[in-house]
């Protein structure tokens, strides 16, 4: 992918991630600048989370999803829950607990999900970067808190 093309891309899709939607949600935008989209979540009552996502290559690839605590260490345990798109891990790639939801690299390269490729969800409504941040933060709303 053109890094010019992916940058304008990445640009466009995070533009609407302004003050009020930030504070609407709870989120803490550490980093919105390219390759990078880095948002914590937090809610009363519920362990913190940030999701770093490094978007190299977008939408050719989907971004490369870690899981932090907000202070930027990777977070261990990760959320549970049933069901839960956090898995304890450790990933076949980066050895790392990670989101096991389509969209994610971690998911689309891990050994069980080869078979569902990227290209099956890239232009389908819900699969930018705001939907893909959006499934995340639903998914970590609704795991044990």
């Amino acid at each position: 992918m053109n890094k010019e093309a992916s940058r304008a891309l990445f640009d466009e899709q995070t533009k609407d991630f302004t003050d009020e939607l930030l504070q609407a949600r709870n989120w803490r935008l550490f980093s919105r600048e390219f390759p990078v989209l880095d948002v914590g979540f937090e809610a009363t009552g519920r362990q913190p989370i940030r999701i770093r996502m490094q978007c190299d290559d977008w939408n050719e690839l989907p971004p490369v999803v870690t899981l932090l605590k907000l202070d930027g260490e990777i977070l261990r345990p990760v959320p549970s829950g049933p069901p839960s798109i956090f898995h304890q891990g450790p990933h076949n790639v980066t050895s790392l607990p990670f989101v096991c939801m389509a969209g994610t690299r971690e998911y689309h390269t891990h050994s069980s999900h080869i078979s569902d490729p990227w290209d099956n969800y890239k232009t389908k409504s819900g699969y930018d970067l705001g939907g893909i941040l959006t499934r995340i933060w639903n998914g970590w709303l609704k795991s044990t808190p």
